[in-house]
């Protein structure tokens, strides 16, 4: 069991960044303002570019200033679906889900991986998941999002979630059979967010695939994703494929918390700290490197706040 010191509480209690410091208190057990999270430039500023939800154009998941992932970003930092600035956004959101509860994004697949390599409004397993986690996790109330949930489930195999998207002759950098990390975490992650999906199959499936891929790294890539020095490295916000995202990930699953993969995991991550229980980035997102956590010669209060949610959640704080 790790205490948290006074000193590290009045730490993260000094943040400048109100969404931060909001963040902090809650964490904390403290009294919270609402308006001191909403009002935010950097909250504000985030909702601002959601607005062109139906323009951008998908290319690449890994940039993290797309919009799934800032619509991502601002469910983690507490903004939910009653706050009035998010209503119009996630009313445009919901309007581009299709019967079967599946969110759509404009994008343009080249014709080497299957696609027409024109813009056209679709889905993969890389993107979708995304949308509709982070509605659930903001509280939106839909039929169209229970819709979306079962068809992620059924889209589970018995080693975990493969590679798929509406596009019929799509192909992913990797072979038809294997499971994709990337699309499992994002799976685990979206299932997290209802008790039926925590105890679901396919949660259990998409969880033990990552645990699996932890187990033996080094061994095989799977779709071009590996466990290497770049998925060791403290990182946020949770966009892509690291050690933080998986952890924060599998942390949701309390029936985890003592398997000897996910221990490792932790402990891994427990060993970068200082003194004081705090935590540097190890590596940033260039569009964020003016942030709290885009610095990595300086102790960041978000990310060290991330890991603290970690640990309190599986009882090692």
């Amino acid at each position: 069991m790790i205490k948290i010191s006074n000193e590290t509480c009045h730490w993260l209690l000094s943040a400048d960044e109100p969404y931060i410091s909001y963040n902090v208190k809650q964490f904390l057990k403290m009294p919270t303002d609402r308006s001191e999270l909403i009002d935010d430039p950097f909250i504000r500023e985030n909702i601002n570019l959601l607005t062109s939800w139906n323009k951008e154009k998908l290319k690449n998941h890994s940039r993290p200033q797309l919009l799934i992932h800032r619509l991502a970003l601002l469910a983690d930092l507490g903004v939910k679906a009653e706050d009035a600035p998010v209503r119009p956004v996630i009313e445009s959101i919901l309007k581009d889900i299709n019967l079967e509860g599946i969110p759509l994004v404009l994008m343009e697949i080249p014709e080497v991986f299957g696609g027409s390599g024109k813009t056209e409004k679709a889905w993969m397993l890389c993107d979708f998941p995304v949308t509709l986690g982070a509605l659930l996790k903001m509280g939106v109330k839909s039929d169209k999002l229970h819709k979306g949930l079962l068809v992620l489930e059924n889209f589970v195999r018995e080693n975990g979630y493969g590679c798929g998207a509406s596009i019929l002759n799509f192909k992913g950098p990797g072979r038809k059979d294997d499971f994709c990390p990337y699309a499992n975490v994002l799976a685990a992650r979206t299932l997290s967010e209802t008790p039926e999906g925590l105890k679901s199959r396919a949660a259990e499936r998409a969880c033990e695939s990552l645990l699996f891929h932890w187990e033996n790294r080094g061994q095989k890539k799977h779709f071009l994703f590996g466990i290497g020095t770049d998925f060791m490295k403290l990182k946020y916000p949770y966009v892509w494929y690291n050690i933080l995202h998986v952890s924060d990930v599998l942390s949701r699953y309390e029936y985890l918390h003592n398997d000897k993969r996910f221990i490792e995991m932790i402990n891994t991550i427990i060993d970068k700290t200082d003194e004081t229980l705090r935590f540097k980035p190890e590596s940033i997102y260039m569009v964020y490197k003016a942030m709290d956590f885009g610095n990595k010669k300086e102790y960041s209060r978000l990310l060290t706040l991330s890991v603290l949610k970690i640990l309190k959640r599986i009882g090692r704080i």
